[in-house]
């Protein structure tokens, strides 16, 4: 006969998930690293779903069930590139405020700008290369695009309130200035100057620290 304590149900162990969520996101992780190299090398058309889980030691449906496309893929590769991953301060968190420059100090705040929009543009550009190509032949693209674009503008109208109308050139409205900003600061014109042009990235940085302060700032601000 059993004892009352053998036929007792024993307490119920909570289910621990977490080495399940670990493998997850490792595997997400491994998606994303594979895509990227992929797409960088051989573009967006070429590179197959088939591709991308051989290189990520993953099935194809495993893909298809995260992301639920390659476009879907190729967003998440961005958003790892422009946000980092969940083990990293969010890249947009990490930029050099542009708030209360006095005078002088354009220059050396907007090195630091440039510093930052250097290294965001080294992760980023060839992303964005691989979307600006693929964007007319798939329309999720083409709005994956579009809401990249509102954001990046939204930034950048943001990074001009922070240095507020009374600092920037005279004559030059906010609206004009976010746009002069936004041009500099784009992955399209980095890939232009790096990839196309004959600049190093150690060239552009150096180009758009000094730009910057010269195109935004009143001059008493700008120093040396």
């Amino acid at each position: 006969m059993s004892t009352p304590s053998e036929d007792a149900p024993g307490p119920r162990r909570n289910y621990d998930n977490r080495r399940r969520r670990a493998d997850a996101e490792a595997r997400q992780r491994r998606i994303v690293e594979a895509a990227t190299a992929l797409f960088i090398e051989q573009g967006f058309g070429p590179t197959s779903i088939e591709q991308i889980a051989t290189t990520a030691d993953v099935s194809s449906p495993t893909i298809y069930s995260t992301y639920g496309s390659k476009a879907g893929v190729l967003a998440a590769a961005i958003d790892t590139a422009l946000f980092g991953d969940d083990d990293e301060i969010p890249l947009p968190e990490q930029a050099p405020t542009l708030a209360g420059i006095s005078a002088g100090q354009g220059a050396a705040r907007f090195a630091a700008y440039a510093k930052f929009h250097r290294a965001l543009n080294d992760r980023v550009a060839p992303l964005a290369r691989v979307m600006e190509q693929a964007a007319s032949s798939d329309p999720s693209i083409m709005e994956m695009r579009s809401r990249l674009s509102t954001a990046f503008r939204a930034d950048c109208n943001d990074w001009i309130k922070q240095i507020g109308p009374k600092a920037l050139r005279p004559r030059l409205s906010a609206a004009h200035a976010a746009d002069v900003l936004g041009t500099l600061i784009s992955p399209y014109v980095y890939s232009l100057l790096t990839v196309d042009g004959v600049l190093t990235p150690d060239d552009y940085e150096r180009w758009l620290a000094h730009a910057l302060p010269q195109l935004l700032l009143k001059p008493d601000l700008i120093g040396t």
